[in-house]
């Protein structure tokens, strides 16, 4: 007899109606990983195309907010995205999954970290892992869902850095903003990091402006550097005359996001994309 299989499955209910389930969840998680047609990605999931919108629609309605968008032709033949909400809701979705996970073969790590992606951060929880023996779950889900997977009792910590554009303080406002002090603490004994314009090297670069003829890379909303990028698009409105939304209409690539710093740096480096920041 083979090894007995277990399964876990993760649903959203409001008022004792499911919203997502694991199917829901799939389908998201194509749309966010290759868009394309809703058609095309039904078809490899083995999906009915009726009841994937039915799906959607539900948990739109349900939620009150827009998980996906449809782009230019419609339904069928034109590409569909995850908005910023479908996004951050698959990702809290897939932690949740994770942290509840059981395998009757492995561990379950006493300590998860969420939040900010950073090369010090890895650095450090895996010389924990490797030469302390602790057993450490790292999410890289950006320094606000970080931030929420802590109020939510889905991590124990997150690395944040949250720059608010009004003040320029970082991540105090956002605490008070989400009603986060009653159930975290917030360590300001951190370090300062510098922000740059990775680019190919055949390019010059003078000044912001240079970059709106190029295609760029970004971040995934919620993360700090993602905030970070909308200050420095600020400048250029300020600069330049346009609008914050006809900037990001402008810029090609604004919304192809990535998570990771490191993610940037290889789009960059494979020709994907002329810039971004990390």
């Amino acid at each position: 007899m083979g090894k007995p299989k277990y399964r876990i499955e993760v649903v959203l209910e409001k008022d004792g109606r499911v919203l997502m389930d694991d199917i829901t969840a799939k389908l998201l998680e194509a749309l966010e990983k290759r868009g394309g047609s809703l058609l095309s990605v039904v078809r490899d999931l083995g999906l009915p195309y009726s009841r994937a919108w039915e799906l959607i629609n539900k948990l739109e309605n349900g939620l009150e907010v827009k998980v996906v968008n449809p782009r230019r032709g419609g339904h069928r033949g034109g590409g569909m995205a995850l908005t910023a909400e479908g996004t951050e809701l698959i990702g809290t979705y897939r932690a949740i999954r994770r942290r509840y996970s059981w395998n009757p073969d492995g561990t379950v790590c006493d300590t998860v970290y969420a939040g900010s992606d950073d090369c010090i951060v890895r650095d450090v929880i895996n010389e924990m892992r490797n030469e302390g023996g602790y057993c450490i779950d790292a999410h890289w889900v950006g320094s606000m869902g970080g931030l929420n997977m802590v109020m939510n009792g889905l991590a124990d910590i997150a690395g944040i850095h949250l720059i608010d554009p009004a003040s320029g303080e970082y991540n105090a406002p956002f605490m008070e903003m989400l009603g986060a002090w009653d159930e975290t603490v917030l360590l300001r004994g951190g370090y300062l990091r510098l922000l740059g314009i990775v680019h190919r090297p055949y390019l010059s670069i003078g000044d912001l402006t240079d970059i709106l003829g190029l295609r760029m890379i970004n971040r995934n909303p919620g993360s700090g550097t993602r905030l970070a990028i909308e200050l420095l698009l600020n400048g250029i409105a300020r600069n330049t005359g346009y609008s914050i939304d006809e900037l990001r209409k402008l810029i090609k690539g604004y919304n192809d996001a990535v998570k990771t710093h490191i993610e940037v740096t290889e789009k960059v480096a494979r020709g994907l994309a002329d810039y971004g920041v990390a």
